[in-house]
Order: C-alpha cells, then sequence, then structure tokens
C-alpha cells in the first residue's frame, strides 16, 4: 500500500531532521565556546538514540557525522571508532528517565567551575529559571560504563541539568530546542551569579512565577537564535 511504503521514508526524513538538529546545537555551542574538543548533544529515537561523534570536531559537525547507538552502547550507524566514552551518561538519562528526548553536554565556562560551591546559585536572571532545578554529580572520573551512567542519572533525578564535578554540566529537555535553550540559560544564570561576587538577590517565589510563564516562548526564541548561530552559512 502507498502508506506503508512512505512510511519508512518519513521516519528517515525525521530522522535526518534530528541529526541536523544535533549538529546545529554543537555548532552553537562551539561558537558560544561552550565546546571546544570536548562535549555531545543527543536525542532519543525509537529504540536507539543519536549523539554527535568524537571527530570531527563538534564545530564543523554535519548531521550526516552524527552516529547512531542502541540503549546497550552498540554502534548501529556510524564508524564504532568515534563513539564519544561518555556515551553511558546520555543511556543512563534515557533509561531512567522517559520526558528526557535530548542532552546537551557542554562545558559552558562559568557553570563548569561551579559545583566547587557545592549547590547551584539562587534565580536571579531573567532566563535563570528556564533550567530551574540543578543537580550535582560528586564523581570526577568519566561516566565510560553503564553504572556510571546509571548513578549520573539517579544523581540527576527530575533536574533541569547536572553539574559534573570537574567534568562540564549538562541540561535535558523534551527536545533538542528545550535542552539546548537550557543550556544556554543555565551559563547565563551561573554568570549572573559570578557577576555579582556572591552577592545573591534571588527571585522571590512570587516573582519566579510571574516570570516563568514567558519561558516557553523565550525557550523557543531562543532555540530559533541558537538555530541561527549554528548555521552553516553563520
Amino acid at each position: 500500500m502507498p502508506q506503508d511504503r512512505n512510511e519508512p521514508q518519513n521516519n528517515n526524513e525525521h530522522n535526518d531532521e534530528l541529526r541536523n538538529d544535533i549538529a546545529t546545537a554543537a555548532r552553537a555551542f562551539s561558537r558560544l565556546g561552550y565546546v571546544h574538543a570536548f562535549g555531545h548533544v543527543s536525542q532519543r529515537a525509537e529504540n536507539s538514540l543519536f549523539i554527535t561523534p568524537t571527530r570531527p570536531p563538534l564545530a564543523t559537525q554535519q548531521g550526516s557525522d552524527v552516529i547512531e547507538v542502541d540503549f546497550d552502547g552498540r554502534v548501529i550507524d556510524g564508524d564504532p571508532a568515534v563513539r564519544p566514552i561518555e556515551l553511558f551518561l546520555h543511556i543512563g538519562i534515557y533509561v531512567s528517565r522517559d520526558d528526557v528526548r535530548s542532552i546537551c553536554r557542554t562545558h559552558a565556562p562559568y557553570a563548569s567551575i561551579w559545583p566547587a560551591q557545592g549547590r547551584a546559585p539562587a534565580i536571579q536572571h531573567g532566563f535563570g529559571g528556564i533550567a530551574r532545578d540543578v543537580a550535582i554529580y560528586e564523581g570526577c572520573d568519566l561516566i565510560h560504563d553503564a553504572e556510571l551512567g546509571g548513578r549520573a542519572a539517579k544523581r540527576l533525578g527530575g533536574a533541569d541539568a547536572l553539574l559534573l564535578r570537574g567534568n562540564g554540566v549538562l541540561t535535558v529537555g523534551r527536545n533538542i530546542g528545550e535542552a539546548a535553550a537550557r543550556m544556554w540559560s543555565l551559563e547565563e544564570r551561573f554568570a549572573q551569579a559570578n557577576r555579582q561576587g556572591g552577592q545573591e538577590v534571588s527571585f522571590t517565589a512570587q516573582e519566579l512565577a510571574a516570570r516563568a510563564r514567558w519561558y516557553p516562548a523565550e525557550v523557543e526564541r531562543i532555540w530559533i537564535w541558537l538555530k541561527h548561530l549554528g548555521s552553516s552559512e553563520w
């Protein structure tokens, strides 16, 4: 039947779009200085996930470079030699959080140095609450196997972001746009706290509630800007 013949093509088109968005986010983060030689962006698919490889550099990656792996860590599509060491960080979170469809892991400068404080800074910046709940993972080793991935996922819990002590920061989302917007907003929150020099004046619960009603629209605008920033023609 025509509908059956079109389904694989439609699925392939959808997967190509996911791969392109992953690569676009990686290039945008590179231009912001959030990633350099290290960092990953991933997206859950039906029974697998797509993730940026270790090469070429994130700044130059295209959708065709993105690899596909299953939830046991086996490469389905792509070169197994370029599978990221910390793939299991992503797998652990996807396995434990059905609501998470995308993950961004970077070395955004201000957020990456903050775990030494032992807590996330107060929300005192307009976009800061977009990544509202922040957890901290104390382990220093790279998350290179399923056991460590499970530990990191447990530490993340239901939070929007996870600070990895000595190893960057990650954000999660229902799609790539939300995860990427949370990464940008998280770094803004930590940068503002750094500018304040520890003089934190946080939003009250009422102020945050008033501000938060605009977050869905702001997430969309941030992602539109990040896609522009990460466009191949930029």
